[in-house]
């Protein structure tokens, strides 16, 4: 025979309560319904108190119609006959948040979940308060704090935004005709628009269903389907192996997020083709070996550069003692600064934590881990025969060091150096010019003029020096020298002007601090102070730049050298000037005869520089360095001490859930067993209830529980013996103590006592009334 599925009540509180999600996505559910119902208009209003949505849809035309679309939950549309409907179990949503009332036609229904349980009220209305279509009312079980409000309203603005319909919320439309907008493509089943980063927004037919992650697609964007997509009954999610709408969609979306990647070219790489591109090799993508060498998918410190991940390990092959290199993981934010030094030092190749989460990382062993799986990928791929050569050793598992070892070891430390220790020659010459203007600039900057003559007057006449730290690229005292790392001025050889305007910055930005700025941060004044002095003596920082090229490269000159990169930049500024003048202009200002430029470079005072060291010593701003070798075997071991007890967790972790599994099943079969038994007993019982009653000839119901107790299991003549005696309508209390009796409560009998006791899991009756005492005194 065959018969019907049945469904039980409780999948109504299951539609209510356990689909509802924000109230923002159950007022929508009311929207599409309107949709479906063929509304032109909706008018929604919102407010902390509760809500009110109108539409001149078709309503409900008749009780039949009210109770079998209304009340039924499941009822399916007819094919085409709906937009957005399918089984009409939406509503439910808003009556988790709300008590509502439901008007249409004549027809007036009352919904109150938490005090009416899963009915409603069903009442006719006269037809002068007739409502052609649908109007629902409601007031919000928890009333909604004005936060709660705004981001209500804001979640429907975005849930509706390209609705069929026109909807009003609280007065203002916020519904669009998507054919009244600029898309980058347009076909049968969809609008699209397609950008460089953030997330894919999916509307089904106007309705908003999922963002989907710039990774998925390598880029961001829009789409509007005309067509219906299939979604889940929820409707949070796309059927997107089933639907044939949606891969269509797919196919063309993804075709124009390929062809944006491709205009933007090697030299443009957005987070979302990095993100995209991790996401690849962890799937073993077709194009492995293409993404692992050329796609930018691994983010290290300083300066948070993006590099391939083929590139990456070739770095740390060649950081640290051991085989594949070394590396380590800055975790979070707050480890960046720290990581941005270690990596400035080359102690070891330091990892961004946005590479973690491309990566779906949560910790640097999870991300080696990673890097392990895509090796066997990429190997795999490549098969016996390798690419090129060097391919090799691009493949070997680098070490990873414990940040948290390399962060303790870090120590800060600052000191002053000589120019002929720290400079080689040609690099020395670039600096000792500098140095001069640098220090005539700072006089300006700090109050001082510059005479007729053009030697400056006035101001604070800081020494300018030659530093090492491992903190900053530039400090001073505040009041007697201004020092810069030795680390930028190197660099001067190479690229002269651009690192002689970067100096001239840094004095800026140390002038600006108005202390030690070793010592103090950067508060809303500093910036102020630092914006006034780059803007008010600009023209005077371009002079003195000026002055310096000229020092510079006659001084080159004077020995013959009459190329480089400073004589390009002077050619450059020399037809600068004689271009203006041909066309009429002022040439720019001649440098030639100035003091600073002609006058001698005063020699650095080394006594100054002892001195200083000295006190840095003093401050503890300059301890020895640690001996980074043994740091990081030290942070190799503390890594693999890190994995072992990740590892260790884990596996005790499962073995939890597996000794959990266990109890619960054999709990659950204990259970099994002890139903087994009390409805053996209950069984029992009735039949030894039946014997007596038909011995003493007595209605089945005379023989209670009590009485049952004294008879059950007895022979007849003892059965007949205790009907005649009647002990259980005798208090036999004289068995326990005067303290227990004052304990037993009224109408409690001695079987009623001992059952209770056995079911709190007690042996004796005094124990038992003992913790009832207790428990009850407890609670009160």
């Amino acid at each position: 025979m065959r018969l019907p599925f049945e469904l039980d009540p409780q999948i109504i509180h299951h539609i209510i309560y356990n689909q509802a999600g924000s109230i923002g996505k159950a007022v929508i559910e009311l929207l599409m319904n309107a949709v479906d119902a063929q509304a032109a208009d909706v008018s929604l209003a919102l407010t902390r108190d509760g809500f009110e949505c109108l539409d001149n849809g078709n309503g409900f035309a008749s009780r039949e119609e009210v109770l079998r679309y209304f009340g039924r939950f499941g009822t399916p549309h007819d094919e085409g006959d709906a937009t957005y409907g399918r089984f009409r179990l939406g509503r439910g949503q808003i009556m988790a948040h709300a008590r509502t009332v439901w008007r249409s036609k004549v027809w007036r229904m009352t919904v109150d979940t938490r005090t009416m349980g899963y009915n409603y009220d069903l009442d006719e209305q006269v037809e002068n308060n007739a409502i052609s279509g649908c109007l629902i009312t409601g007031e919000w079980y928890e009333p909604m704090t004005e936060t709660e409000l705004l981001s209500a309203v804001q979640e429907i603005r975005d849930l509706v935004r390209y609705t069929p319909i026109r909807v009003e919320l609280n007065g203002r439309q916020i519904s669009r005709d998507p054919c009244g907008e600029k898309w980058d493509f347009e076909d049968d089943v969809a609008y699209y628009r397609v950008k460089e980063e953030g997330a894919v927004s999916i509307y089904n037919q106007g309705v908003l269903v999922r963002h989907d992650s710039a990774h998925q697609w390598g880029a961001g964007g829009l789409i509007v389907s005309k067509q219906a997509i299939s979604l889940n009954i929820s409707r949070t999610e796309i059927l997107r192996k089933t639907c044939p709408v949606w891969k269509q969609i797919a196919r063309q979306f993804g075709k124009m997020a390929d062809e944006l990647t491709s205009r933007l070219g090697d030299h443009r790489k957005t987070e979302a083709r990095r993100e995209k591109s991790a996401q690849a090799l962890l799937a073993g993508d077709p194009k492995l070996t293409e993404i692992f060498r050329q796609e930018e998918t691994v983010t290290i410190l300083p300066g948070k550069r993006h590099i391939s991940l083929y590139d990456f390990l070739r770095k740390c092959h060649h950081a640290g003692q051991c085989p594949g290199g070394v590396f380590t993981v800055a975790e979070n934010a707050f480890d960046v600064p720290k990581g941005e030094a270690i990596a400035r030092s080359g102690i070891a190749v330091v990892v961004h934590p946005q590479t973690l989460s491309r990566f779906g990382c949560y910790h640097g062993q999870d991300f080696l881990d990673a890097i392990d799986r895509i090796k066997n990928n990429v190997l795999q791929s490549i098969g016996n025969e390798p690419p090129y050569w060097g391919w090799g050793y691009s493949l070997e598992l680098p070490g990873l060091v414990a940040f948290s070892t390399l962060r303790e070891a870090y120590v800060e430390r600052t000191q002053i150096l000589t120019e002929k220790e720290a400079l080689d020659k040609e690099t020395r010459r670039a600096w000792t010019a500098l140095r001069w203007c640098l220090y005539h600039y700072a006089c300006l900057c700090t109050g001082g003029r510059r005479w007729s003559t053009g030697q400056s007057n006035g101001g604070k006449r800081f020494h300018i020096l030659i530093g090492n730290s491992n903190r900053a690229e530039a400090w001073t005292d505040g009041h007697s020298y201004i020092a810069f790392n030795v680390d930028v001025i190197r660099r001067l050889k190479k690229q002269p002007m651009k690192v002689a305007g970067y100096l001239f910055s840094l004095l800026e930005h140390e002038i600006a601090h108005e202390g030690d700025s070793l010592e103090c941060g950067h508060d809303e004044a500093f910036y102020q102070r630092f914006h006034d002095i780059t803007v008010n003596f600009s023209e005077e920082r371009q002079r003195y730049l000026h002055i310096w090229l000229m020092k510079y490269t006659t001084s080159l000159e004077q020995e013959g050298k009459t190329r480089g990169n400073a004589w390009r930049e002077r050619y450059l500024l020399d037809r600068a000037g004689s271009g203006r003048e041909k066309r009429g202009l002022p040439g720019l200002e001649s440098v030639s005869d100035d003091p600073v430029m002609t006058s001698p470079v005063p020699a650095e005072d080394t006594r100054f520089i002892d001195l200083q060291n000295m006190r840095l010593v003093q401050a503890g701003l300059c301890p020895l360095p640690s001996n980074w070798a043994d740091v990081v075997t030290q942070g190799l071991q503390a890594q693999q001490a890190i994995a072992e007890e990740q590892r260790q967790a884990a596996e005790n972790r499962r073995r939890d859930d597996a000794e959990w599994e266990h109890l619960t099943t054999q709990l659950n079969e204990d259970d099994n067993l002890w139903q087994v038994d009390i409805a053996e007993q209950e069984a029992l019982e009735e039949q030894e209830r039946e014997r007596i009653a038909t011995l003493l000839q007595v209605p089945l119901g005379a023989i209670v529980d009590d009485i049952l107790y004294w008879m059950m299991g007895e022979n007849e003549s003892a059965i007949r013996q205790y009907w005649v005696d009647k002990p259980w309508e005798q208090t036999p209390l004289s068995k326990y103590s005067a303290d227990v009796v004052a304990l037993i409560k009224r109408g409690e009998t001695v079987w009623l006592l001992e059952r209770n006791t056995a079911a709190a899991g007690f042996m004796r009756v005094e124990d038992y009334l003992k913790w009832r005492a207790e428990q009850e005194r407890d609670v009160c």
